[in-house]
């Protein structure tokens, strides 16, 4: 992801000084340098539920950091805050009985201290979002490493052939002479197996989704976001929550009604 007109990738910015709203910023405009942000970090709740659905939907409206009060949830509960809200439409429906939240938490690992875990893992916040009857949780957790120096990063190599080009080798050539050697810093990727791994101790119910993102940073003004292990993605597939309230999903429709300046209108892109 190249970030050279994004204001948060400047010189001047370290990797410790992303606000937890900037990192969901990121999380919901990946492939942002390519005019076709998608929301695959949230495909958790908005494509495992009901794959056949995901791909009906037109769009989505999506918010951020809204208040339990501008909800009328009930107060003094928490989270105090839903960090992420999104609700699915087709072009003839908007699907609020479907809207999916997400409660995302920082975790900033160094070198000096590379276990490093969240000040709060989001367990009880996870668990109120259910209490409070929402259709569809998740839970994220996002690593910011350290940036690692060159001399501890790994060269990992990579195919020049482009995928799905439908451009082959040339004669005469092998698979092997397209391969080059990228340097990469892996600690964002180990940190972010690292913390699904702690999620998975947490013996959530099967209902809310959990999943981890690790944000790589690089001199040239890149930024990377890497997944866990494919082998946990059945971990992060949201299942409609068992306690779901129609009181809370009408709700999310008032707010949506009533504050849809608020909401900002993404596209359905399939994630490439």
């Amino acid at each position: 992801m190249k970030n050279n007109e994004n204001p948060l990738f400047n010189g001047d910015r370290i990797y410790k000084s992303l606000t937890e709203n900037e990192v969901i910023d990121l999380l919901l405009n990946w492939n942002n340098n390519r005019e076709k942000s998608d929301l695959r970090s949230f495909l958790s709740g908005i494509f495992y539920p009901d794959q056949k659905a995901y791909f009906e939907y037109e769009g989505f409206y999506v918010t951020k950091t809204i208040l339990r009060d501008e909800l009328k949830l009930e107060k003094n509960k928490k989270p105090g805050d839903i960090d992420v809200i999104i609700i699915p439409f087709t072009k003839t429906k908007i699907y609020f009985e479907r809207t999916s939240v997400y409660e995302i938490k920082i975790v900033r690992p160094t070198r000096k201290n590379p276990g490093r875990n969240a000040n709060s893992l989001g367990v009880t916040q996870a668990l109120g979002l259910a209490e409070d009857g929402f259709p569809l949780v998740g839970l994220i957790h996002v690593s910011i490493t350290e940036p690692l120096p060159e001399e501890e990063k790994v060269d990992i190599k990579f195919s020049t052939l482009k995928a799905n080009s439908g451009l082959g080798k040339e004669e005469g050539k092998s698979f092997d002479d397209y391969l080059i050697d990228v340097r990469m810093d892996q600690f964002a990727w180990w940190s972010s197996e690292n913390q699904i791994k702690r999620l998975m101790t947490l013996q959530l119910p099967d209902f809310i989704g959990i999943s981890s993102y690790g944000l790589e940073f690089y001199e040239d003004d890149r930024m990377l976001i890497c997944t866990s292990d494919v082998c946990h993605q059945k971990l992060a597939a949201c299942c409609f929550n068992p306690k779901t309230l129609q009181l809370t999903i009408l709700k999310i429709k008032n707010h949506f009604l009533k504050n849809k300046s608020k909401y900002k209108l993404m596209l359905n892109r399939m994630p490439e």
